[in-house]
């Protein structure tokens, strides 16, 4: 298998200090896929800018984690910032044990990593 090359970011550095400004604490879903495809994902609030240049963001995992062997030999993983109206998606990815990713939808980022939709409230 043919490692997967990192590509510069499709955004300005101004865009991402401005996205992070805009995000002073909350609750993230950190996705990936494991080595046989499966999804991996879990609720994280340890989401931190480390650098603007280059683009670097840094979230914590315990080394006791179901998830550790996923994330620590991955290629790629996505962090998904949730609206307050997510709780309950937040409260299903801190479980163990639960099928996270039942219902949920979701495209693929870089390299396979599932990039979780916004579901749109109707008014």
């Amino acid at each position: 298998m043919t490692p997967v090359k990192a590509r510069p970011p499709a955004f300005s550095q101004h865009e991402f200090r401005a996205a992070l400004g805009m995000f002073a604490t909350g609750v993230t879903i950190v996705t990936a896929r494991n080595a046989a495809g499966g999804l991996v994902g879990l609720t994280a609030n340890s989401f931190n800018s480390v650098s603007l240049a280059p683009p670097l963001v840094l979230w914590s995992l315990s080394r006791q984690a179901g998830s550790m062997a996923a994330f620590s030999t991955g290629s790629h993983y996505a962090i998904n910032i949730l609206a307050a109206d997510q709780k309950l998606l937040a409260d299903r990815f801190a479980l163990r044990g639960a099928d996270r990713f039942a219902d949920v939808v979701f495209t693929e980022g870089a390299g396979g990593a599932p990039l979780l939709a916004r579901r749109r409230r109707h008014v």
